[in-house]
């Protein structure tokens, strides 16, 4: 081990387990650890499959990491000191020289009234195992409320509409319905093509207002009105751990780490923040949202940021722009929304198998970016390249 370079890397998700990889593969002779409170990797764009009844990928980090020369520590952070740089699992306290900081993000279910009591969320796997359980031996016309206007409410609603056809099943967006000028928009022809998909499937569309409040088996919206349930998946909102903060790191109003452009806290240098649970604003793209779409390119950087540190080489500042936003629609169908450099949407889209077998494929490819060794085999198209 290289003296003075004990990289402690906090969360396993699509960015930190990216950032662990590409550190430990570089062979510089620092000491790279993983803590993650889960003993696997979680395929987090693939809950709602398994929620649908998928069985999840066997993706051990012990097995990954400590392959790669690494050490992978499973447990719970509760505390760190920046002053001392160390990090309290249980009862230890493990030294760090540079910190990488991935707790990424979770759905927010306590800022609308009964969330966290009358519903569920795709959160982990055990959550998910649990949800089909319950759904796969519901009696036909059980009604499933999922609130939420994301890709992740969208999905949700057409697996388990395809999957589990005896249920009852509503997706409440709230004031619109994917608009091309809000973030996450979606171009006209996509909102079409959504539109006919819910038709087809028998998926119930509530568009104009937000769920207010929710109480056992209904959701009171903002305009008085109501919505019966046996089940409520609530996908609205993500939020970030608190323990940024409460460690007296520089954070804006959501929690996340501001950044300078090598993804470094502005606050204390020796800590790099990346995923979901920072701030990062690019020039080519402007202020990146949570998805593994800019995690994983994060997580590439933050590595890139700390390789040039203990190499004594040149730091380059994160780049990153958009390119398109995949949608699995069931099994079968599938959108690909092309959008600009800021994540704008633009007309093109592919839809059907074609979209399909492209969400698939970028699937395939995430694991494969991050180091696990899966078949992707060939694109199954060329994405056009837009500026």
């Amino acid at each position: 081990m290289v003296d003075g370079h004990r990289i402690v890397v906090l969360g396993g998700g699509y960015a930190g387990l990216t950032a662990a990889a590409r550190i430990t593969e570089a062979n510089t002779g620092v000491s790279v650890t993983l803590i993650d409170r889960k003993a696997d990797f979680v395929e987090r764009i693939r809950l709602h499959e398994i929620a649908a009844g998928s069985d999840p990928r066997d993706l051990g980090y012990r097995v990954f990491v400590e392959g790669r020369g690494g050490v992978f520590l499973r447990g719970m952070v509760s505390a760190i000191d920046l002053d001392q740089q160390t990090l309290q699992v249980g009862e230890a306290a493990l030294p760090w020289d540079m910190l990488v900081y991935a707790l990424g993000s979770y759905t927010d279910i306590d800022s609308v009234v009964g969330v966290r009591e009358h519903a569920v969320s795709l959160d982990d796997i055990a959550a998910c195992k649990a949800l089909y359980n319950q759904l796969y031996k519901a009696p036909a016309g059980t009604k499933i409320l999922i609130v939420g206007g994301g890709l992740t409410a969208f999905e949700a609603a057409c697996e388990f509409a395809e999957r589990l056809p005896g249920l009852d099943v509503t997706l409440a967006v709230g004031t619109r319905f994917a608009a091309a000028d809000e973030p996450g928009g979606l171009s006209q022809h996509a909102v079409e093509h959504l539109e006919n998909v819910f038709n087809r499937l028998n998926v119930k569309l509530i568009v104009g207002s937000r769920v207010a409040s929710l109480h056992p088996g209904s959701a009171i919206f903002e305009d008085g009105s109501s919505e019966l349930f046996d089940v409520c998946l609530w996908a609205a909102g993500f939020s970030v751990p608190k323990l940024a903060r409460q460690s007296g790191l520089a954070v804006n109003d959501a929690g996340q780490i501001q950044t300078d452009d090598t993804l470094a806290s502005v606050s204390h240098p020796n800590v790099l923040a990346v995923g979901d649970a920072a701030e990062v604003i690019v020039d080519l793209g402007g202020r990146c949202r949570m998805s593994c779409a800019t995690g994983r390119p994060m997580g590439e950087r933050a590595a890139m940021t700390i390789l040039g540190r203990v190499k004594s080489s040149a730091i380059e500042a994160f780049s990153f722009g958009y390119s398109f936003r995949c949608v699995s629609l069931g099994r079968e169908d599938g959108l690909i929304q092309f959008v600009d450099a800021q994540d704008r949407p633009v007309e093109e889209v592919w839809t059907g198998a074609r979209g399909a077998r492209w969400k698939e494929y970028i699937c395939q490819r995430t694991l494969q970016g991050i180091g696990f060794d899966v078949d992707v085999g060939d694109p199954p198209d060329t994405p056009p390249a837009h500026p």
